[in-house]
């Protein structure tokens, strides 16, 4: 009894000094960092905004592209003249190639290093999977999935000259069953496209990794009450007989509809620094992960349900 609980012990040990081990060494930067360059895409708000002006202060050449010229101006405005901003539709093709001949001229021989594919929409589809409008799914897809794929295409050149590394924004709603349907489907696709194009770029010589960031849900971007009740309340129109008459009244298919939207709401997080921090890393880290789930809740508990059983699974998310 007293060997098997000193062998488990010893076991114990020895994986906390491995995590501790690789920890350190993941945390280990690369140098010369004011020689590279690094595109983001989706700056105008949220975790891009952040990431740009982060790496701005950290000295790296920033390339950052927003939507709106408002995004753009607001960002130049806060940021060193190392940050450089362009506006692009990531669902536009002919601006996408335009970004590309500029971002050649800008980063020459040193080649781009890194790739940042964070530009994403949630695509708020409240209220019945049949309400939900065609183009609307073609609308996320098209952000989501799509876009990141063209990029990473276009700038493989670039990259290769650099040694660099694509990094995906996708999402722990991407790699377990939940009910934000439209960018589920999203970033399912976009975490099958970096698994495939990584182990492809790997196999075929090219001096590019891919890396996925998974974050829970925060407080970036939200609709407001009074804009999410009248989504419903369209929703409502646009449904079938059928619902309209399990749900009885429209007060109910609303009540239903907004309680989830609000509870989600509720447990939206705010420390959104933890993200930027995995981005960080997953762009400076000699030795970066493939994967960074982001929070310890996402990565002790909604990860482990990705291993059980769908049956249980689903019982599991569909209670919360």
């Amino acid at each position: 009894m007293l060997t098997t609980l000193g062998f488990l012990t010893s076991i114990l040990l020895l994986i906390i000094l491995l995590r501790c081990i690789e920890h350190f060494i993941r945390s280990i930067y690369i140098r010369n960092i004011k020689n590279r360059y690094v595109l983001i895409t989706g700056c105008d708000t949220g975790f891009g905004n952040l990431l740009a002006k982060r790496l701005d202060n950290k000295g790296m050449n920033v390339i950052a592209t927003c939507l709106t010229e408002k995004g753009a101006k607001d960002l130049s405005l806060s940021s060193s003249n190392r940050l450089t901003t362009f506006i692009l539709n990531v669902t536009n093709d002919d601006e996408i190639e335009q970004l590309r001949e500029f971002v050649s001229q800008k980063v020459g021989e040193n080649g781009l290093y890194a790739l940042v594919n964070n530009a994403g929409i949630i695509g708020h589809n409240l209220g019945s999977p049949e309400t939900i409008l065609p183009h609307k799914v073609r609308e996320v897809l098209n952000v989501n999935a799509v876009a990141p794929a063209i990029m990473s295409f276009k700038f493989l050149h670039l990259l290769h000259m650099a040694n660099g590394r694509i990094i995906n924004m996708s999402s722990l709603a991407g790699r377990i069953q939940n009910k934000i349907l439209l960018y589920a489907m999203s970033k399912f696709c976009l975490s099958g496209l970096s698994s495939c194009l990584g182990l492809i770029l790997k196999t075929h010589g090219w001096n590019i990794s891919v890396h996925v960031i998974e974050p829970g849900m925060y407080r970036t971007s939200l609709l407001s009450a009074d804009d999410t009740r009248k989504r419903v309340f369209d929703s409502y129109d646009r449904a079938s007989k059928f619902t309209k008459d399990t749900f009885k009244t429209r007060e109910n298919y609303v009540e239903k509809y907004m309680e989830y939207h609000l509870t989600a709401i509720h447990r939206l997080k705010s420390n959104t620094h933890e993200v930027i921090d995995a981005y960080e890393n997953a762009i400076l880290s000699i030795w970066p992960k493939n994967r960074y789930t982001v929070g310890l809740f996402e990565k002790y508990v909604i990860i482990p349900l990705t291993y059980l059983p769908t049956t249980i699974s689903d019982i599991l998310v569909a209670k919360d």
